[in-house]
C-alpha cells in the first residue's frame, strides 16, 4: 500500500481572487470569500480541488503542478529522499498542516502535505 494518495492540483496566477472567480463561474460554485493571502483552495466533490496560488510564498522557479497526500509527512519525506527526489522546500509545519516540496528525476515539482486538522 502506497503512502501517497493523489491530492489537489495547482494553478499558478497573477491575481488569487480574480482567478479563483472565474473558477467559480466554470465550475457552478459559489463565489469564493476574498483573501489578502497567497491561496484560494476550490474544494471538488471528492475533497480534493485546485490550489489556486500567487506563489508569493515561493522561490523562484518553484511551482508545484500537483500536491501528494499522506498521513506522515516525516516518512513521506524520507522516502522522497530514499528514492532521490531532490527536495526543493524543506519540510514545514503549522497548525493546519506540514508540507515540502521535492522534484522528481524529469524535473516535475511536486508537494507533499499531511493535513494536520
Amino acid at each position: 500500500m502506497s503512502d501517497f494518495q493523489i491530492g489537489s492540483v495547482f494553478v499558478h496566477v497573477k491575481d488569487v481572487n480574480k482567478t479563483a472567480n472565474w473558477y467559480a463561474n466554470l465550475l457552478g460554485k459559489p463565489q469564493p470569500q476574498p483573501t489578502s493571502g497567497p491561496v484560494q483552495f476550490m474544494e471538488t466533490a471528492d475533497g480534493r480541488g485546485l490550489v489556486i496560488d500567487d506563489n508569493r510564498n515561493n522561490a523562484s522557479g518553484i511551482r508545484p503542478a500537483f500536491m501528494l497526500e499522506t498521513k506522515d509527512v516525516g516518512l513521506a519525506y524520507e522516502k522522497v529522499r530514499e528514492q532521490g527526489g531532490k527536495i526543493v522546500r524543506e519540510l514545514e509545519k503549522d497548525e493546519a498542516v506540514a508540507f515540502f516540496n521535492f522534484e522528481d528525476p524529469d524535473g516535475n515539482i511536486v508537494m507533499v502535505c499531511e493535513r494536520r486538522t
